[in-house]
């Protein structure tokens, strides 16, 4: 039968497909559908898959079948350089599903530098910003950099979405690759965000099941990353007495993105700063998160700018944290999965990236085929995902 050919594949790419995905001996010969102890075997070379059950494991691994005819593992996947957890998460191992968000966040890039290649041009270099006397300084460039590129505008009475989707707008047109996991597919306790810091297109995803408070501000720690240039587990600590240089540059690209999000100024001109001046103890979560309000941002990540600016103690700071981090756990318990498939797809794939790949199709630089396949989706859906991710323009 010719179900039972065997498939002249390396070992060593087999079980680079296996561990790349997160995914144990066992537990990846059971969703083949092989006995516990085959895919073991055919990583050792005592045994060959066959090539009905080498497509079986190329859909469990998520790769091309023609991947494992390579006569050696790629190197094109990079270790993953940056991505931020939830405080009291540890370092693990990964999730199949962040493996799964993290090779699609190259594969999306991937997929851009050939359009622009085909294009004869260059995805734009806005984001990269030239060094400044203050990290205050950076940041107030920064601001003025994203919104200013940025086709939306914030009123005060823009929602914290209208200013997840205005930076998010204002980075993509910067030439930064914004993505969101599918929400629901890799938990907050493992992942936030995380940063690929290239040259030329750099990556930041945000995980799509957290609140838009919490991605925006990810999606800036991330940017802070990309303008300095560097990379490293992040967490969200505040405590500026870090002495570790990793948490140190943390606490540094957190800083950053509450000074872009919350000028100094316009911080210390709110009527609640002012009146608690000399009586930090009268901050309660509720004055904190309507003081936080017109910026799109949370209770705790206005405290944490209040720390910065020397309005609240480092004390003040950590005695409120697990009071903000239960009111985050209870807004996030109330987002639910669903919703418009469209939308989601958009969010997920990011606006700008589905911009660009049905504006490429429209002008026939690529076939309806090679669309569909950038943009995981059918044919007669490309229509309805370009519409999804329009924008509208600054009047």
């Amino acid at each position: 039968m010719p179900t039972s050919i065997p498939a002249l594949v390396e070992p060593a790419v087999l079980r680079w497909a296996r561990t790349t995905i997160g995914l144990t001996e066992v537990a990846a010969a059971r969703k083949i559908g092989v006995p516990d102890g085959r895919v073991e075997q055919w990583e050792s070379g005592s045994a060959q898959p066959t090539i009905a059950q080498l497509k079986k494991a190329a859909t469990v691994y998520n790769r091309a079948l023609g991947v494992f005819f390579l006569a050696e593992p790629p190197a094109s996947f990079d270790t993953l350089r940056d991505f931020r957890r939830l405080p009291e998460a540890e370092a693990g191992e990964w999730s199949p599903e962040l493996h799964t968000e993290y090779r699609r966040a190259h594969e999306q890039r991937n997929n851009l530098l050939e359009l622009y290649e085909l294009d004869e041009d260059e995805p734009p270099g806005d984001w990269r910003l030239a060094s400044a006397k203050s990290d205050e300084r950076l940041a107030e460039r920064a601001r003025e950099t994203l919104l200013g590129l940025s086709p939306l505008t914030l009123t005060a009475r823009s929602t914290p979405y209208d200013h997840l989707n205005a930076w998010g707008a204002g980075l993509e047109r910067a030439g930064v690759l914004v993505l969101a996991t599918s929400r629901g597919r890799v938990q907050t306790a493992e992942m936030r965000a995380f940063s690929l810091y290239f040259d030329q297109l750099p990556v930041i995803m945000v995980n799509g099941a957290d609140s838009p408070r919490g991605r925006l501000f990810s999606l800036l720690h991330e940017y802070g990353h990309l303008m300095l240039h560097t990379q490293g587990l992040c967490d969200v600590t505040a405590d500026l007495r870090s002495t570790t240089p990793e948490r140190q540059l943390e606490a540094r690209c957190n800083a950053l993105a509450a000074a872009m999000l919350m000028p100094a100024a316009a911080v210390l001109q709110r009527p609640e700063v002012q009146a608690r001046a000399e009586q930090q103890d009268t901050w309660t979560y509720a004055a904190l998160r309507d003081a936080a309000a017109p910026f799109g941002t949370s209770a705790e990540a206005f405290l944490r700018r209040l720390l910065t600016l020397g309005r609240v103690t480092q004390a003040f700071y950590e005695s409120r944290r697990a009071e903000f981090l239960r009111a985050y756990e209870a807004d996030s318990a109330t987002r639910t999965a669903g919703g418009d498939w469209y939308r989601n797809t958009v969010r997920d794939l990011g606006k700008g990236y589905v911009r660009l790949v049905t504006d490429a199709h429209r002008r026939r630089m690529i076939d309806t085929y090679t669309a569909a396949t950038y943009l995981n989706a059918k044919a007669g859906q490309i229509d309805k995902l370009a519409e999804a991710a329009a924008v509208r323009e600054a009047i």
